[in-house]
């Protein structure tokens, strides 16, 4: 497939994030499916759950596990947690590859941006480089939940998991029907073009990878909307805050990487405690250029 064509398949205009956009509902819904999951007698590292949320096309299965630690009334130290500071719908994705019963360790978004360090620079050295373009306009997407598609009664699986001797014990998976919700599901030609010209990231498929991420911004969703609503009583929605200014974090380090973003200027946004260094628009443009446009 041509770069015309997948240029064509991805054109994306810039949009915003608030309560008009088109992101709006499909957040909403997905934020309130996960507020909305039975917890009942479920605590962190103690008896959790599992619901398988995608299969690759590689064999790859990705589950949300939860509650997730911030559910916790204490950290992984001991240390007593703020009850401001508590997200009871915290939860966390577990990807499996193909045929392994063990998933891989969790990631942090320090771990997801060591991945893209690595796999950018064999793509520049190959001279791959319109790729890291792609990649970056799939996170934008992602971002604005472009690629989510409305599944009207999700047919699933569920287990749960104990812990005994610091081991994890798995039930039986169990066959769900859960409400509807928007799932994440890049364009088949894109998707393929994608793993063909760079089918791994990290031990990951580019598809594994890009649906760990989906997966992990929308937890960050989920913790955001959750403290603007039912700890600071705001009755707000989160408009740029959550799933956006993070994946608009990773695409402004992919912009470092093609040396269309200073790295002092990143480094400066964490500096003064932001936690994030969303693109601008006028660099996502630059970044994408030729898929995102006014």
């Amino acid at each position: 497939m041509s770069n015309s064509s997948i240029k064509a398949l991805l054109s994306t205009p810039l949009t915003s994030s608030g309560k008009r956009s088109t992101s709006y509902q499909k957040r909403l819904t997905n934020i309130l499916w996960i507020e909305n999951l039975h917890r009942t007698n479920l605590k962190f590292q103690l008896k959790e759950k599992q619901i398988l949320v995608h299969t690759t096309k590689n064999g790859e299965k990705i589950f949300i596990r939860f509650p997730g630690k911030e559910s916790a009334k204490y950290t992984l130290r001991g240390i007593a947690r703020k009850t401001s500071a508590i997200r009871p719908w915290d939860f966390r994705p577990k990807i499996y590859l193909q045929s392994k019963n063990t998933p891989l360790n969790d990631m942090s978004f320090g771990d997801i941006w060591a991945i893209v360090f690595e796999t950018a620079e064999e793509l520049i050295k190959n001279n791959k480089k319109e790729i890291l373009r792609i990649f970056a306009t799939l996170l934008y997407r992602m971002a604005t939940m472009d690629d989510h598609v409305d599944i009207k009664l999700f047919d699933t699986k569920e287990q749960l998991i104990t812990f005994a001797s610091q081991s994890e014990v798995f039930s039986k998976e169990t066959a769900v029907k859960l409400p509807k919700l928007y799932q994440y599901s890049v364009n088949p030609l894109v998707l393929k073009f994608l793993s063909e010209e760079c089918p791994r990231w990290g031990s990951m498929s580019s598809e594994g990878f890009l649906l760990y991420n989906e997966a992990l911004t929308w937890n960050e969703d989920c913790k955001y909307y959750y403290r603007d609503n039912y700890v600071n009583n705001a009755n707000k929605w989160i408009a740029s805050t959550g799933r956006v200014n993070t994946l608009l974090t990773h695409i402004r380090i992919l912009g470092y990487i093609l040396k269309e973003v200073p790295l002092a200027e990143i480094f400066n946004d964490f500096a003064v405690g932001k936690g994030v260094s969303p693109a601008s628009d006028e660099e996502i443009l630059t970044i994408c250029t030729g898929y995102v446009h006014r």
